[in-house]
């Protein structure tokens, strides 16, 4: 079954819309514009669980100021600082950009691969993408990981769209998507909740090489990269032989 939901570039054209409306004073068709676009918000916000109490009062300011205020300039600019508060929380509709990343890492659980869910599954990779200027202000552990986040997302948005290409997919090429699909998630959920490094000491580090545990089981478990590892066994060892 096709999503009910909707996405922020659902809503954009209705923005369009309104600034032109507005610049041209084009007051009656910009209420009818405005009233679209909170219908579009509401459903966005509400199918994802969140409040949208506040909209009602924005969208209830704009309305009042394209049917009360006199026409000019002056009602120009405050329309527009309304609608600039507006599209503010179009771009970051949960007040998280973590929350929203969570949620769409279950949407894209919810729907199975297939010829009636691509188009919903390439509109979840692109709202993954379109969180980029809200992640750049979180830590930069998180920031590292989206941007690996981003290539898995172009990789599995390709497939997708040489998938829809095919008009019998066979076995290779779907389990090429299904392995993507697990590599986006996976850098999903390292960008909601970063691996914490655990603190081995480098006789640990050292023991555990000379009996035999593979660099990259070890990094699996610890959270830190193989490179990172090898240098502290390098280091560990160096001091290691220096105390002989």
């Amino acid at each position: 079954m096709p999503s009910v939901r909707l996405y922020p570039n659902n809503m954009r054209k209705y923005v369009e819309e309104l600034y032109n409306q507005i610049y041209n004073s084009d007051y009656s068709k910009a209420r009818d514009t405005a009233k679209k676009l909170l219908r579009d918000i509401v459903k966005y916000t509400k199918t994802r669980g969140y409040d949208c109490r506040d909209l009602y009062e924005m969208f209830h300011e704009l309305d009042f100021t394209l049917r009360v205020c006199s026409d000019g300039q002056n009602k120009k600019e405050i329309l527009a600082d309304i609608l600039e508060k507006i599209v503010r929380r179009i771009e970051n509709p949960t007040g998280n950009p973590l929350h929203q990343l969570e949620d769409l890492y279950n949407e894209l659980l919810r729907y199975p691969i297939g010829e009636k869910n691509i188009q919903h599954i390439k509109n979840i990779l692109v709202e993954i993408l379109e969180l980029e200027p809200l992640i750049k202000k979180l830590d930069v552990t998180r920031q590292n990981y989206y941007a690996l986040l981003k290539q898995e997302v172009a990789k599995y948005h390709a497939l997708l769209s040489e998938l829809e290409m095919i008009k019998n997919p066979g076995k290779e090429i779907t389990n090429r998507v299904t392995q993507q699909l697990s590599n986006v998630l996976t850098a999903m959920q390292r960008v909601i909740t970063p691996l914490v490094k655990i603190e081995l000491p480098k006789e640990q580090l050292v023991k555990l090489a000379r009996g035999g545990v593979p660099i990259g089981e070890v990094a699996k478990v610890t959270g830190y990269s193989e490179d990172e590892l090898r240098m502290m066994l390098a280091q560990a060892r160096a001091e290691a032989e220096s105390g002989e």
